[in-house]
């Protein structure tokens, strides 16, 4: 752990090579540069600028070890003005211990010459008591005659929501990787009792505790321990139930709609009772539950976090499919067993087992769908939100800061021609101001401002447009509105990235009507195809650096032969397709693997990729809900197209006279 002696003496270490004659030197010729640097950077128009994008402005001399922090720089930690001092030991009390070495190795590296900029996240100590993520980056912008850094200037900037972001989406996709574990391992084994034995396995080592136990019950009331689960290292422990303590009780129920109606953990004042079995069994019986999910931890202080309930929950759920398909198969045997003369009613008996299987399979496809599709709407709102609200603030400053440049530039325009020319320290100041380039410079710096603002607000209403559910009714919706809207989503993964050029889209758009659908779960289509195609085109550029990758959209309408349709305002509805095709020049899917492209949980992507589920909500929008088509074509080194059809009724005059939007 660093101290403020250990960080004293990593500054020493760096300014070890100078003598003291030059320190005493570049004291004063930089005395003047780090004055006139203060005076500019306390101008009301620059920390009105800095105070609007959310970034404090630092300034440290290397070596005076004079510091300046402005006012944005400590509001963001929650402290006024004259609670921090200017000094370089304030920052490093409050930065955390556990990050300070990183900073010192970072900013080491730098003026070594080993990185070419500062740039570091860390946390520092806000005056609520909370840790905020901080995200520093500073330049050298001042050397001695000898080449030695003398003065460093540098920003803050406040990025704790999206680390909090980042480690919800981490949440997510370790729920998301456990679950799909269990749920392989349920649909791979006939048998209950290896299945409870790889789930109390799997959530013991995902939660990181001592001991797990699946219990059942009995008719009569008494408890049976199915399954265990416990740390090698701990095994000896629980020989003594007084030295175990019980984390978490989860129930289990065989009532599957019970967990539409978000079924809890047993609440903390049966856990007082947890050892006393008779109680405890007593009130699960009374409730109708198969059993219990117990999470047991030696540690008295663990608080356990919502997404670790909620991952508990749905793990408690995947128990009970599995117990109930395994009751339905023993039920079924039965029944085969003693009506195996009557071929008829055993054959019936089979598809009924069948048909209740897949039930179970798509009622929880459906539920996982939901799930995810709430989880990704939720987030898509709230980065909308936190893009929004920020941008609003900028474009609501744009105004009235554009206007005080004006002003200044035209009272300094007005001193340029009415100022006596005799006056020699006005002119020395004109000439170190740079009056021209900065009258220019401001204006462009504002243009900048605001166009920027106004692309960030461009992708906010796109994902604020994406993520609105629509699903109630069916409207009549702009196809190529909605690919468009997918596409201003998509942007961050098509444009150039570090490795990687610029994926390229190519649209080829007919002239299409609008179309009665559900435009929200349309677009999820869209969202679906157009990843997997950015996934098989970045697989490629792996394997072949030189090669371009490439999505062609082509949209049209096609006329059925075969009906008998006149113009729009004498003849009846006749039904009419449109076609959507989005095809990549990617590797392309192997044949033998074509057959499963629309199965749930199937995937081609690369190992340590999510995926498996998107063609199979894709297909059950477009063929169940909107009674369309959704075909494939794909050849091997060539690339694969997606065709999607849906019909259409030719309108009336009344028909056409109704918008409709995504």
């Amino acid at each position: 752990m660093y101290t403020e002696g250990s960080a004293t003496h990593h500054r020493e270490a760096l300014l070890s090579s100078r003598s003291a004659k030059a320190l005493a030197k570049l004291e004063q010729q930089t005395h003047q540069a780090f004055t006139e640097l203060c005076q500019r950077s306390h101008t009301s128009s620059l920390q009105t600028a800095l105070a609007a994008t959310g970034l404090g402005l630092w300034d440290w001399n290397l070596v005076t070890d004079k510091t300046y922090y402005d006012p944005q720089w400590k509001h963001i930690l929650g402290y006024e003005v004259e609670e921090i001092e200017n000094h370089h030991n304030s920052f490093e009390k409050l930065v955390h211990p556990e990050d300070f070495p990183k900073v010192m190795e970072v900013l080491e590296d730098y003026l070594e010459g080993r990185i070419p900029v500062y740039e570091v996240e860390f946390r520092m100590l806000a005056k609520s008591g909370e840790w905020k993520w901080i995200f520093d980056r500073g330049r050298v912008f001042q050397w001695d005659r000898s080449g030695q850094p003398v003065q460093m200037v540098g920003t803050h900037q406040d990025i704790t929501g999206q680390k909090l972001q980042e480690q919800a989406l981490h949440q997510m996709r370790k729920r998301e990787c456990l679950l799909n574990t269990i749920r392989k391992f349920i649909y791979s084994r006939s048998q209950l009792q290896p299945i409870l034995e790889t789930i109390a396995n799997v959530v013991r080592q995902f939660l990181q505790t001592n001991r797990t136990v699946i219990y059942r019950f009995s008719k009569d009331e008494n408890r049976v321990m199915a399954v265990e689960s416990v740390n090698e290292q701990n095994q000896y422990i629980y020989l003594d139930k007084r030295q175990t303590k019980t984390s978490l009780v989860f129930p289990i129920s065989l009532k599957l709609d019970d967990y539409q109606n978000t079924i809890s953990p047993i609440p903390n004042s049966h856990l007082q009772v947890v050892n006393q079995e008779n109680e405890l069994l007593r009130w699960c019986c009374q409730n109708n539950l198969w059993g219990l999910l117990v999470i047991y931890d030696s540690s008295s202080n663990r608080h356990w976090q919502e997404w670790e309930i909620e991952t508990l929950r749905q793990v408690s759920f995947e128990i009970a499919i599995a117990i109930q398909q395994r009751q339905l198969i023993e039920q079924v045997h039965q029944e085969i067993a003693s009506r195996a003369i009557v071929e008829a009613q055993e054959q019936k008996t089979t598809q009924q087992l069948k048909d209740t299987q897949e039930d179970l399979k798509n009622f929880r496809e459906k539920l996982l769908q939901n799930g995810k599709m709430a989880n990704f709407g939720k987030l898509v709102v709230d980065v909308a939100g936190d893009i929004y609200h920020p941008i609003h603030l900028i474009t609501a400053y744009l105004d009235p800061v554009s206007q005080y440049a004006e002003e200044l530039i035209r009272l300094l325009e007005f001193c340029q021609q009415n100022y006596p020319k005799s006056k020699t320290e006005f002119t020395s100041e004109i000439q170190k101001l740079d009056l021209n380039f900065a009258k220019h410079d401001i204006l462009k710096l504002l243009w900048s401002m605001r166009s920027s603002s106004e692309r960030i607000k461009e992708i906010a209403s796109a994902l604020w447009s994406f993520s609105r559910l629509e699903d109630e009714k069916m409207v009549k919706a702009d196809i190529h509105t909605g690919l468009d809207c997918v596409l201003r989503v998509l942007q961050h993964r098509l444009k150039e990235q570090p490795g990687r050029p610029r994926i390229q889209i190519i649209k080829e758009f007919g002239e299409l009507p609008l179309v009665k659908c559900y435009a929200s779960e349309l677009n999820q289509v869209f969202m679906n195809i157009l990843n997997n195609a950015i996934d098989a085109l970045e697989e490629r550029i792996q394997q072949d650096n030189s090669f371009i990758p490439k999505i062609w959209i082509r949209t049209e309408a096609i006329n059925n032969p075969f009906s008998l349709v006149g113009n729009y305002s004498s003849q009846p509805s006749k039904q009419r397709k449109i076609v959507i095709r989005i095809s990549d020049n990617g590797k392309g899917i192997l044949p033998h693997l074509k057959k499963h492209i629309f199965e749930p949980f199937f995937t081609t992507k690369s190992k340590g990729k999510v995926g498996g589920m998107g063609l199979s909500i894709s297909k059950q929008i477009i063929v169940e809900k909107h009674k369309g088509k959704l075909k494939f074509n794909s050849q091997l080194g060539q690339g694969t197209e997606f065709a999607i059809e849906l019909s259409y009724k030719t309108m009336t005059y009344a028909d056409l006279i109704q918008g409709a939007s995504f």
